[in-house]
């Protein structure tokens, strides 16, 4: 078993991750109302476009594979969104099972967006780790549920967007 190595792409996905997440949980009210399939759109592209910066930069691929990956991704997001409402029923129950399952989601989801057109993404272990990670950090949703004021989701945005965009710059160090 390899360990996981600290290389430009694990760093530079890891803060580009970081950003996007803090600028996902700080959009503009009016960013709420910007829906696709009932789920607002905007931390979608945010963070498809870190992914799809990583596919274009170290997966050696084109701009149209990383075009892909961005969509891939949005697709990843609202397919987690609309799997956490209907578990949850909208947040009031099974938080904490609807956070891992779409945690899991939107990283598999993410990690399929660059897949499809980057071998390096395509190894097992890559794709556990990537899961799980995204499955563990989205436990952070309860507490962002939890909370009565702040519906702002930094801790959960910030903490998995960095940490499934490390563990992808991780899987795209591996040859």
């Amino acid at each position: 078993m390899t360990s996981f190595k600290i290389s430009p792409p694990v760093l530079w996905l890891f803060g580009l991750g970081l950003i996007s997440g803090l600028a996902s949980s700080m959009a503009p009210d009016a960013a709420e109302h910007i829906k696709l399939f009932d789920v607002p759109i905007y931390p979608g592209p945010l963070f498809g476009a870190v992914i799809a910066f990583g596919i274009y930069r170290w997966g050696k691929a084109s701009w149209w594979a990383a075009a892909l990956a961005l969509v891939i991704t949005v697709l990843a997001w609202i397919a987690a969104m609309r799997g956490f409402h209907a578990l949850t029923d909208n947040g009031a129950r099974y938080i904490y099972l609807g956070g891992i399952m779409a945690g899991a989601i939107g990283a598999a989801g993410t990690m399929l967006g660059g897949a499809i057109t980057v071998p390096a993404l395509r190894r097992l272990p890559d794709w556990l780790l990537t899961i799980g990670v995204g499955a563990l950090a989205g436990l952070l949703v309860g507490p962002e549920v939890q909370m009565p004021n702040d519906k702002s989701f930094l801790l959960l945005f910030v903490i998995w967007q960095a940490a499934v965009a490390a563990s992808i710059g991780h899987a795209l160090t591996r040859r």
